[in-house]
């Protein structure tokens, strides 16, 4: 059986961007101009998905920035299984930018404080 995953693999990492999450974090994201019904239905299930994780980042995350934490002298990436760490927190978004995979930061307040920005 084939799933939407392997049928539009390509829409769906289009898909999971920077930019999808901070219009799913406004609120604004519009879905209503893809007109093939299947992707579309794959792509509100992204949707779902992308906006419980960046709810319980909201909850757990005191970066600020989605799927990274500081683990001891660490900063960590986590994406499912998949972790990537570095001992600076602009090496770790280097990395993980090259990677095409989402940084986005959706508490600026929590990331001034851990970049260490004093108002």
């Amino acid at each position: 059986m084939r799933t939407y995953l392997s049928i539009f693999k390509s829409e769906i990492m289009d898909f999971c961007s920077s930019d999808t999450l901070r219009e799913i974090d406004y609120g604004v994201l519009d879905l209503s101009k893809v007109k093939d019904a299947e992707l579309k239905r794959a792509l509100h299930f992204q949707e779902e998905l992308l906006a419980v994780e960046l709810e319980i980042n909201y909850l757990e995350n005191g970066t600020g920035i989605f799927r990274v934490s500081l683990e001891g002298e660490f900063w960590c990436y986590r994406q499912g299984k998949e972790v990537i760490c570095a001992s600076s927190l602009a090496e770790l978004r280097e990395i993980v930018e090259s990677e095409n995979r989402i940084w986005y930061v959706f508490d600026e307040l929590s990331y001034r404080r851990v970049e260490g920005i004093v108002f």
